[in-house]
């Protein structure tokens, strides 16, 4: 697995860097100081680590939509000093594939990392009990999320209240292949991509994440990333190996 750790303080990247090649050692971990040179780097990359802010560069703030164009392949994880919930929700509905506060210990550290790793999404739970006055809006529909250029990101903190829990009683509602499609969605793979991976059909796979996301009652983005992480939702495989 290739990632790339963009922070511009280079003693945390670095840090980071040795933290993550001990925990998985199949991991090749690079690292950048800034945007541009994030931009540069020849891929691919599984996963991203992406700061925030980048205080020395402009238009910094556009920081994910650059990386997202250059790493078309690459599941995007933000990880920042930041720790405001209207941020994570901005950054999910942008594409981000989850979210992890700097200032967490050690063990939160790591139990975000591992459940990045085993294919899931970290989101904090300062960002899952807040509600953006937004939330329902209908500015984009599930269809939209299942074209060629889908971005939904999948999604767990691996939360107490499982899948076998009352509160997880709508993923028992998903079949194993929509399960299978939402997720690899969610990893921000294209519709064409899922279809090659899975041996199915294109049209196959819309009807699976549409199915999904009528079964999490969910239109956007970001509401499904929000819903599946509160669930606990993570691939069986990702639960049978999660302790790495």
């Amino acid at each position: 697995m290739r990632t790339l750790i963009v922070d511009d303080q280079t003693l945390f990247g670095q840090s980071l860097k040795f933290l993550l090649e001990d925990l998985h050692p199949g991991m090749a971990c690079e690292t950048a100081s800034t945007l541009a040179g994030a931009v540069a780097k020849p891929g691919p990359f599984d996963l991203i680590l992406l700061d925030y802010s980048f205080p020395r560069e402009s238009h910094s703030a556009n920081g994910l939509e650059r990386m997202r164009k250059a790493h078309t392949d690459a599941t995007i994880v933000m990880v920042s000093g930041e720790d405001s919930p209207q941020l994570v929700h901005q950054l999910i509905a942008r594409g981000a594939a989850g979210f992890v506060p700097k200032a967490v210990d050690v063990e939160t550290l790591l139990h975000a990392l591992r459940t990045i790793l085993a294919g899931g999404i970290y989101v904090p739970t300062f960002a899952l009990r807040y509600v953006p006055t937004h939330a329902r809006t209908r500015e984009h529909n599930a269809m939209a999320f299942v074209g060629e250029h889908a971005d939904f990101q999948q999604s767990s903190p691996a939360l107490a209240d499982g899948p076998d829990s009352e509160t997880g009683a709508p993923l028992r509602q998903l079949s194993k292949r929509q399960i299978d499609c939402l997720l690899m969605v969610a990893q921000g793979k294209s519709n064409r991509l899922i279809a090659s991976e899975l041996f199915l059909a294109e049209s196959t796979v819309k009807t699976h994440v549409t199915a999904a996301f009528k079964i999490l009652d969910v239109t956007t983005r970001a509401e499904a990333v929000f819903k599946a992480a509160s669930l606990g939702l993570l691939p069986s495989s990702a639960r049978q190996n999660s302790d790495y």
